[in-house]
């Protein structure tokens, strides 16, 4: 080839380079303002996620086994979310992400039968970063009485999320023990932003749908601000004429006679309830009161020297629906001073 064919080759392959590079220049010019226009939509989608409401429900689990034979109250233990919490799609908490409980109750087996009892509350979950995030609204109790148990997670307004009898609860010599994994459900106190930790996969972070807490008697919600104890007591062949007082320091609340039952309104924080039949059984009972959240108590009569010793049992709306056919209200406290004979004898 010729110096002037090289030169008119060289040109020509300048030529094709520099309409390849303007083709290239061209297509960024036209198609990338589209792709840009894509990222800021991702990134006002992160951007106004995570508000995650108060009263979010959040599924938790024990991290650690919890025992009337090891814990008493005031004692702390490890919880864990059992689901992620997912918003507008986003993961803001990971299921395994750390949390805090605190034992209410925990009461060895007693005498004149009574039952063994264990309640527990959350106080908190650890949000990515640190943050404390209260909870509230969970309430796993449960009781041991010989061979038998009652067992329940009480979550959303005392619903039951445990079945009573679960297998995964323990009783060794009358206590109560329950299980790391044992699940029931609590509720964020307040409002918070968190950040996204990324896409959910689909179906994450769904909890079950409560059961139904529909029953015989309608219990309205509690007062602004308070929460509510339902106390109640099984119409039942023992312990006809007796009854007794539910007593909150000295003071009287409701009078359980067999088959009534009474609405007790309280104050948010620890509240200690207490009930005596022979002047040597006195029982007592402690539960977290939560604003908006009701929880159930069921009074019972055990065999006592003389007379039925009362027990304050933590219970469900389960177990208040099933007996509430046979329950009416119950009359104001009366004077538990003993009378000589007859029925209508107070258990005090």
């Amino acid at each position: 080839m010729t110096r002037i064919g090289k030169w008119i080759a060289a040109v020509c392959l300048d030529a094709v380079c520099l309409a390849a590079l303007c083709l290239v220049a061209a297509c960024l010019f036209l198609f990338a303002p589209a792709a840009m226009a894509q990222q800021p939509t991702r990134t006002a989608a992160a951007a106004r996620c995570c508000r995650v409401p108060a009263g979010t429900v959040v599924m938790v689990e024990l991290a650690e086994p919890v025992s009337t034979k090891t814990h008493k109250p005031g004692d702390t233990f490890a919880l864990r979310l059992a689901e992620p919490v997912v918003v507008q799609g986003q993961i803001v908490l990971r299921a395994g992400d750390a949390g805090i409980g605190e034992v209410v109750e925990s009461a060895k087996p007693g005498l004149g039968g009574k039952s063994a009892k264990l309640v527990l509350a959350a106080r908190s979950l650890s949000a990515p970063g640190g943050a404390d995030l209260p909870l509230k609204g969970l309430q796993l109790s449960g009781a041991g009485k010989g061979h038998e148990t009652a067992a329940t997670a009480l979550g959303i307004g005392g619903i039951v999320f445990l079945p009573a009898g679960i297998a995964g609860i323990a009783l060794h010599g009358g206590d109560v023990t329950f299980p790391a994994g044992v699940h029931a459900t609590a509720k964020l106190v307040s409002t918070v932003t968190l950040r996204s930790l990324g896409r959910a996969p689909k179906g994450a972070g769904k909890i079950a749908a409560p059961v139904d807490a529909v029953g015989p008697i309608d219990i309205p919600a509690p007062p602004a601000g308070q929460g509510q104890v339902i106390f109640f007591r099984k119409k039942s062949i023992l312990g006809t004429g007796q009854w007794f007082n539910v007593r909150e320091d000295g003071k009287a609340l409701g009078k359980l006679v067999n088959g009534a039952y009474f609405v007790q309104p309280e104050a948010p924080g620890a509240h200690t309830f207490t009930a005596k039949t022979e002047p040597e059984f006195r029982d007592k009972l402690t539960l977290k009161i939560d604003a908006g959240e009701t929880y159930f108590v069921e009074g019972i009569l055990t065999k006592g020297v003389v007379i039925g010793v009362a027990d304050l049992t933590p219970s469900d709306r389960i177990a208040f629906n099933a007996a509430a056919k046979d329950l009416k209200p119950a009359g104001p406290p009366e004077d538990e001073q003993p009378k000589e004979d007859g029925p209508g004898k107070p258990a005090r």
